[in-house]
């Protein structure tokens, strides 16, 4: 709830530091940012440069979930589009 929701690009009690991005080609939390326009898993940036790179796979070659399988456990756009997943701090802090 709160600050913590799905969309925002900043935090109200956490600023923007604390912004959390999806993965653009899989349902897991972003750690990297790539060419100022991709967030990646570590797992999805390992690909790249690979046969494997999720980056040259047309949308509907890229994984898929439903609210039941998604790991995120939060409504998003399917794979291969960016979406902010919100502040990281509050959204552990629900989990507690």
């Amino acid at each position: 709830g709160g600050c913590s929701a799905a969309g925002s690009t900043t935090c109200a009690k956490h600023g923007a530091e604390a912004i959390e991005h999806k993965c653009k080609f899989c349902c897991s939390v972003a750690s990297w940012y790539c060419w100022g326009t991709t967030h990646f898993c570590d797992s999805c940036h390992r690909k790249q440069g690979t046969p494997e790179s999720m980056s040259r796979k047309p949308k509907n070659q890229l994984p898929t979930c439903t609210p039941e399988t998604c790991p995120l456990k939060i409504p998003h756009p399917p794979n291969g589009e960016e979406f902010v997943l919100g502040c990281q701090i509050c959204r552990s802090a629900s989990f507690c």
